[in-house]
């Protein structure tokens, strides 16, 4: 059964702005949490070499107008702006993905299936790639283009913040959003790193959502190799054409 993803692609559109600050402000938005999205937007393009764990819950439609639950992790090693190996697991497909600011290899383990494609760029080039071409969007993909989206609040229906809470252990500070029937939540400690990424379609009554739980290291050192493919054995290599979402 194939998963949708326009509510993961729009949920990832909700939060991928760096918000700032405008001169008239809408009812309900509070400059403390617009200026949090910007805060956080400038921590992550600071990091030059780091590694990113989610723990991620989804609530996700399927093609037959059902609704299924999942439990998976997403590990990202980045070296920033280009280079990207990724690890997903327990989303409904498990993909792994490598990117060395030209090449983009897409695995699929369960098949034992790899698709390749030059794509030469940044981070928001592999994303939009992987997600036009394969049709899988990437959780939490929004950490790599935080800033595309600078008047995203604009018209916001609510933008607060909620003080603080535990995630993890660790403190963390809680703001909460809702603009054209999508609410989200963004925990982030006093370093301005996401904690915490939450998200529901309020216009759907099945409430799908997606929410991930983040664990960073920022002092990593990651060589060439760390973003370069070698297929397993028996692996086949695929056109993109044949490599989509809607299978393993």
């Amino acid at each position: 059964m194939k998963i949708h993803s326009a509510f993961l692609a729009l949920a990832l559109c909700c939060i991928a702005g760096t918000a700032a600050v405008h001169a008239r402000q809408d009812a309900g938005v509070d400059a403390k949490a617009t200026r949090a999205l910007s805060q956080i937007g400038e921590k992550l393009r600071s990091l030059r070499q780091y590694t990113v764990t989610a723990a991620l819950q989804t609530r996700a439609p399927l093609a037959s107008g059902q609704y299924k639950e999942f439990s998976g992790t997403a590990n990202y090693q980045v070296r920033t702006p280009d280079h990207l190996r990724a690890q997903v697991r327990g989303v409904g497909f498990d993909r792994d993905i490598y990117y060395d600011g030209r090449t983009i290899t897409v695995f699929s383990p369960e098949k034992n299936t790899y698709a390749r494609i030059d794509a030469p760029g940044t981070l928001s080039t592999l994303v939009a790639q992987v997600e036009q071409r394969t049709g899988f969007t990437m959780p939490i993909a929004q950490l790599f283009s935080w800033d595309d989206q600078a008047r995203l609040l604009q018209g916001a229906e609510r933008a607060s913040y909620s003080g603080e809470a535990l995630v993890g252990g660790r403190k963390c500070a809680h703001y909460s959003y809702k603009k054209a029937g999508i609410a989200w939540e963004v925990f982030a400690d006093a370093q301005h790193l996401p904690c915490k990424l939450a998200f529901v379609d309020t216009r759907d009554p099945g409430l799908p959502g997606y929410s991930g739980e983040l664990k960073w290291s920022e002092g990593a050192t990651l060589p060439d190799s760390t973003f370069v493919f070698t297929p397993p054995a028996g692996a086949r290599e695929v056109a993109w054409d044949q490599f989509h979402a809607g299978g393993k």
